[in-house]
């Protein structure tokens, strides 16, 4: 893929420009000449040199990318890069349109803010009020707290179902009640409440989903049109929408997508009819005047959809201080930030701005790459000097090995991580367990920093205690804070360490007692462990992805999915007959688990 991309068609750009306080023509191409030449990881050492979008591209294999930069609330300039398509190499412009990903879910929260400014649904009230065509299965979880509109825009309701794959061309599409109810020909599991609303955190396009029906139920409108009434006009975003799949003469306009290993996506583009979560097709400039119209709303500048009051409350922390009303939020060392980010099949996409500052970048592209969407954001915060959005460049200092052999070793992370620090090739390098390894590079007599992360490391004793310490701080953060993890010694095991030496019995015993202990840690919630057991299957470790997902069975027995995940994982391993008993058991506790009644009619064809 990266071979394929020719400078020839990456030099194809198109530009539009918003001249601001008197800024001189030569003035603004400067700028984005250094945009352009500027790209970077997140640390910068003195003897660092940076790339040009044109370098990158090629890099990760990103076909076609567009831009919008803001600054005084307006758009500043916008410019695209590439081609929208690698067949037809037509070059992207201002006009071609990008699937938004989950950026869809901050633009959805507006409109349904909208309603809530008008007095038509309630942030506080059981959504269930509102749901005519569907109703949220009832549980243990609903029958002690019944889930809200504001549970749902903050992903705090325990709402299941992380994202969604979306349908190819081929692809009978579902509709949404049918996706709701995982029925055919959804590809995505019923979406559940199996967790308190109110209790945290969990990312959950499902709950999209159910505010999406909400709004349809509440006004009788079809989700798109409603969205267009509510939003997309009023901010005259008049290449934007929700249609799924596009109408004919939008989707002449729109990109091809492409998936990280450089293929192209089945059918050129998915369709996704969970429109609130992921169905949002836009540009740039569009995008941009999304992210404008909420930092005049909250300054009390212009009103066009929300009140200053709810643009505020959109904004105002819900968990802890990183997630408000359907967007995130971040606390620079005092310096307020919000966006979102966005991935579809083919499709990554960012919105970053800053609330009282009126400025921020919008980033589409036509492939899977958020790495390079990053290196591009960051280029925009350094030619525009976003406050405190950068770290300083930093100069590389030699290292005194024997000051740091002492604290060579295993050091406690969380529950079920841990990182070890060691020396290879005169290198000192941190390691999270099941991650590639990262070099620490010496900043100050006692700091280190990575180049992929902002976080500083440094190695202390712990004066409670007399224990070698791995201290990391913020340095990004609001206060900097600082986060410290014990030494372990060579004894003391974190359960997944057991699975690792392949006794099940004793890592199960451990999962149990953490659960025990707080039924809320991260590390031991369904989804956590799935993923942590697919992250080995699909790195070729079988019976660890085996033994995972059987703990993963047993602390969550009435879970129909673990059971899918553990069939999968006998199946990969050659063992047919406990597929069959796990696919069965997930098929008895969800009798519409597609991929259950699929996978068991092959294996009794056999």
């Amino acid at each position: 893929m990266k071979g394929m991309i020719l400078c020839s068609w990456l030099l194809a750009t198109f530009l539009v420009v918003h001249k601001s306080n008197g800024q001189s023509t030569s003035a603004l191409a400067a700028d984005i000449k250094s945009v352009e030449e500027g790209l970077r990881p997140p640390v910068l050492f003195q003897d660092d040199t940076t790339w040009t979008i044109e370098e990158r591209m090629e890099y990760y294999g990103v076909p076609g990318m567009s831009m919008a930069v803001i600054e005084d609330f307006k758009i500043r300039w916008s410019k695209s890069y590439g081609v929208m398509d690698l067949e037809t190499k037509r070059p992207v412009s201002d006009n071609t349109l990008f699937q938004a990903g989950s950026i869809s879910k901050p633009v959805a929260a507006y409109g349904v803010l909208s309603l809530v400014d008008r007095g038509e649904v309630s942030l506080t009230q059981p959504v269930q009020h509102y749901l005519k065509s569907w109703q949220i299965p009832v549980s243990s979880f609903t029958d002690q707290q019944s889930i809200t509109l504001k549970h749902l825009l903050s992903h705090t309701g325990g709402v299941t179902v992380h994202g969604f794959l979306g349908y190819d061309i081929y692809e009978k599409v579902p509709t949404l009640i049918q996706v709701l109810n995982g029925e055919e020909p959804a590809n995505s599991a019923a979406i559940t409440i199996n967790k308190l609303p109110g209790e945290g955190f969990r990312y959950s396009g499902g709950g999209y989903c159910i505010m999406q029906q909400v709004m349809v139920d509440q006004t009788g409108q079809t989700y798109p049109e409603l969205m267009k009434k509510l939003v997309l006009e009023p901010l005259q975003m008049t290449n934007s929408t929700y249609d799924q799949p596009l109408s004919a003469d939008r989707l002449l306009h729109a990109a091809t997508g492409y998936l990280p290993d450089g293929s192209m996506t089945k059918g050129k583009r998915h369709t996704y009819p969970e429109m609130a979560a992921a169905g949002l097709w836009t540009t740039a400039r569009d995008l941009a005047k999304f992210a404008i119209d909420i930092q005049m709303s909250v300054s009390g500048r212009e009103n066009k959809v929300l009140s200053q009051e709810m643009a505020n409350q959109m904004l105002t922390p819900v968990f802890e201080d990183f997630i408000g009303l359907g967007i995130f939020l971040e606390n620079r060392i005092g310096t307020h930030y919000f966006g979102h980010g966005g991935w579809d099949e083919g499709f990554s996409s960012d919105l970053t701005a800053n609330r009282e500052g009126g400025y921020g970048v919008v980033i589409l592209t036509n492939s899977n790459h958020p790495d390079f969407i990053s290196e591009v954001r960051r280029s925009v915060a350094q030619v525009y000097d976003w406050s405190n959005y950068l770290l300083p460049r930093y100069e590389k200092l030699p290292i005194d090995f024997e000051k740091v052999e002492p604290y060579l070793g295993r050091y406690w992370f969380s529950s079920d991580q841990i990182a070890t620090i060691y020396l290879e090739n005169e290198k000192l390098y941190i390691q999270y367990r099941r991650n590639p390894p990262e070099e620490l590079f010496r900043i100050s007599d006692q700091l280190f920093i990575r180049k992929e992360r902002e976080k500083l490391v440094s190695f202390g004793i712990n004066p409670e205690d007399s224990k070698k310490h791995l201290v990391f701080r913020d340095e990004g953060s609001k206060d900097q804070l600082e986060y410290v993890h014990p030494k372990l010694t060579n004894s003391e095991k974190i359960p997944y360490e057991w699975i690792e030496a392949g006794q099940f019995d004793q890592a199960l015993a451990e999962y149990k007692k953490l659960k025990s202990n707080d039924r809320s840690d991260p590390d031991i919630q369904e989804f956590q462990l799935n993923r942590v057991g697919y992250q080995l299957l699909e790195a070729g470790f079988l019976q660890q992805a085996i033994d995972v997902f059987r703990v993963n069975v047993a602390l969550y027995p009435e879970s129909f999915n673990v059971y899918d995940s553990l069939g999968e994982a006998y199946l990969s391993n050659g063992e047919s007959e406990k597929a069959k008993v796990n696919y069965q058991r997930s098929l008895e506790l969800n009798p519409q688990n597609l991929n259950a009644k699929k996978v068991l009619e092959t294996l009794y064809a056999k």
